[in-house]
């Protein structure tokens, strides 16, 4: 997830394009859904596993920090931020494509979001230096995922 003109919101891209080029089990799927969200959760039926690679801002934590959630269908659904919820096609939050995936009943059996604590996400290109520093980590955290 992400989007590449808004500095560290072009992690996961970067981190799929590498993805792309390194060797990976046969029974993995690398996919970049940048901005398109919508297909995104429609995307995630019948796969056993998902992980998203995805810049996240959660308050307190230095920029370039690693972070790993993993998150089950009722903690999507009992979420107070989807108190009012709507769905756009163009949606890009997270928790909101989650939540779709969930209330169509397509909820992957086990989804873990990998990402970064993103410096900047303002409109211009390339990662900042501690973003560009994370994302050899990110890597090695989904290739942990996969084994």
């Amino acid at each position: 997830m992400g989007n590449k003109l808004k500095k560290d919101d072009g992690l996961g891209p970067l981190v799929i394009e590498q993805l792309e080029k390194l060797k990976l089990p046969p029974n993995v799927e690398v996919a970049d859904f940048g901005i398109s969200g919508f297909k995104c959760a429609l995307f995630l039926e019948g796969y056993d596993k998902v992980i998203f690679v995805d810049a996240i801002n959660l308050p307190g934590f230095p920029p370039g920090r690693l972070h790993r959630i993993k998150l089950d269908r009722d903690q999507v659904l009992g979420s107070p931020n989807l108190s009012s919820f709507s769905v756009s096609l163009h949606e890009t939050d997270l928790e909101k494509i989650l939540a779709t995936a969930a209330v169509l009943n397509i909820y992957p059996p086990e989804v873990v979001i990998i990402g970064c604590q993103p410096q900047n996400t303002s409109v211009a290109l390339g990662l900042t230096p501690p973003v560009q520093q994370a994302v050899a980590g990110v890597i090695e955290l989904v290739m942990a995922e996969l084994n």
